[in-house]
């Protein structure tokens, strides 16, 4: 344990073990609903990747959410690190200018290892995600959403809508006129804001629409 804990908190692995108990952290929130799988991703109004979405696709990692790819990018990188570092603490040198030299060269190994091993992962399992890009922002205006994370009112809001490909996505919602939505709440999307790149949404009233989707 003391061999684990030492080289955990010690150069370069320090350096990836806080970013590992944020993404645990992340993962918790998920687990409860109290954070969304897509909360990183990004699109633009005809539904190309934007933002960090764009540069994960440009690494070769997009075709799967942005949390995933970043979360199986620190885990490997954390792990090879670990690997690398117990294996420099076995040769027992006492040289801080070595030490730092070993510490240097795994962090590259571990950082090139975990987008390779990540590239190799997203490849495999984005044939099973649902591509959500045929949907550009200006399609979902008219559907119905439900309110997630707390209440939505002019200044927050987050709201839960499935795509046409079937998969359910996360988006930014903003009501007017100082309406509040309930958590949980139905809301119908009557339009899109470029320049605060949210929908605006409203109450839904399925009796007044039962077609609606």
């Amino acid at each position: 344990m003391g061999m684990f804990l030492d080289t955990a908190f010690g150069f370069p692995t320090v350096l990836l073990t806080p970013v590992l108990i944020v993404v645990a952290g992340y993962w918790l929130f998920v687990v409860v609903g109290a954070a969304d799988l897509d909360l990183l991703d990004g699109v633009d109004a005809d539904g190309d990747a934007v933002g960090l979405s764009a540069v994960m696709g440009r690494a070769g990692l997009g075709g799967v959410p942005v949390t995933v790819a970043l979360t199986m990018l620190v885990c490997v990188a954390w792990f090879v690190s670990m690997m690398g570092g117990i294996m420099s603490n076995l040769l027992n040198t006492t040289s801080t200018p070595l030490l730092l030299a070993l510490g240097a060269v795994v962090l590259m190994i571990a950082l090139v290892a975990a987008w390779a091993v990540t590239s190799g992962l997203v490849m495999s399992v984005q044939r099973f995600v649902p591509r959500r890009t045929s949907d550009s922002k200006h399609e979902l205006v008219g559907r119905t959403c439900v309110i997630r994370i707390g209440e939505a009112g002019e200044s927050f809001g987050r709201a839960e809508i499935t795509t046409a490909g079937g998969a359910s996505i996360s988006i930014p919602v903003r009501t007017t006129g100082g309406e509040v939505l309930p958590l949980g709440s139905t809301a119908l999307i009557f339009d899109h804001s470029s320049e605060n790149d949210v929908f605006l949404v409203t109450h839904f009233d399925a009796a007044l629409d039962p077609g609606q989707p």
